[in-house]
């Protein structure tokens, strides 16, 4: 009986052993899925033409979050069906996206959700929501390296101004004639010759801008010290101003007068009749003036004559 007794103890115990076992990879399977089985799940359903090695179990991103993951891959004919469960609803919206991304250089995929823009209208019941094809960054690498090697060729040989710049001696010795040249110029320039040379030499031409300079300012000071007609004028003394702004009222009524016909200078300018008037009057004048000059001669003989009796 003791031997007995002992024998279903031990089973008792692997029993409950293995139970606790169990249970503790039930616990860990959950935890390592991230499964919540007491939060509500949201199904939806996405359509791709190809999904780039996307799997089962890849998570699923809104908004640079995790809010779920890929539950199930089908192909059906030239489609690509993938089921998500989600830990939260999304609203798409016209203008959204559900792209596949690489999630690293070493591989693996997640599922990216863009739900469209704020003000744009919400997608219909029972829609079908398509997917954009993934980038395969492979492939991309691989035409990016396929076309550095073409440069890399066509400079080898001698294509294109990088080409001719490493094949072509006459681009190196006009290069070379150039650097020759600069370093004459550089030279002269150092040497105190031409007119940079000079500037950079001659003390004289630095005198007179700074001469110059400190004219400006002995100006620019009668200025802002109200000296002379403009330093009045941009004093603050609004006297001058006002003259001024005075005699240019006077002035722009006079031509105003004047265009509109009034007084003597207006008529002139104005009246038709007056002009012509005025214009026979100096022509009388002026024959009155050749009559006496013509006169002139006969009145002076006279004159003679009859001053001698």
């Amino acid at each position: 009986m003791n031997k007995h007794s002992r024998e279903v103890s031990i089973e008792i115990l692997v029993g409950l052993f293995m139970f606790t076992v169990l249970i503790a990879l039930g616990v860990f399977t959950i935890v390592l899925s991230r499964e919540n089985l007491l939060k509500k799940a949201h199904s939806y359903e996405f359509v791709f033409s190809e999904v780039g090695g996307l799997r089962e179990g890849d998570n699923v991103y809104l908004r640079g979050m995790n809010i779920g993951r890929v539950k199930q891959t089908s192909l059906d004919n030239s489609r690509v069906h993938v089921f998500v469960t989600l830990d939260v609803p999304i609203k798409l919206r016209s203008g959204y996206s559900i792209e596949v991304i690489d999630a690293s250089m070493l591989g693996g995929k997640y599922l990216k959700i863009y739900e469209g823009p704020e003000n744009a209208a919400p997608l219909g019941e029972n829609m079908t929501i398509l997917g954009q094809k993934p980038v395969d960054m492979i492939q991309e690498l691989n035409k990016a390296v396929s076309g550095l090697q073409t440069m890399i060729n066509s400079v080898e040989q001698g294509q294109g101004t990088l080409g001719k710049l490493l094949r072509d001696d006459a681009i190196y010795n006009g290069l070379a004639e150039l650097t020759d040249d600069l370093k004459t110029i550089v030279g002269r320039v150092e040497a105190g010759e031409g007119s940079v040379g000079k500037l950079l030499k001659d003390e004289t031409v630095y005198n007179d801008a700074a001469a110059t300079m400190a004219s400006l300012r002995a100006i620019s000071g009668r200025l802002e010290a109200g000296e002379g007609a403009l330093g009045k004028l941009l004093s603050e003394d609004a006297a001058l101003y006002d003259d001024v702004s005075a005699t240019m009222v006077a002035v722009r009524d006079i031509s105003e007068s004047i265009s509109a016909g009034e007084g003597t200078l207006g008529k002139l300018v104005r009246d038709a009749k007056l002009y012509d008037e005025t214009t026979s009057l100096v022509e009388d004048v002026r024959a009155a003036v050749d009559d006496l000059r013509e006169a002139s001669p006969i009145t002076s003989f006279g004159s003679v004559i009859f001053g001698a009796f």
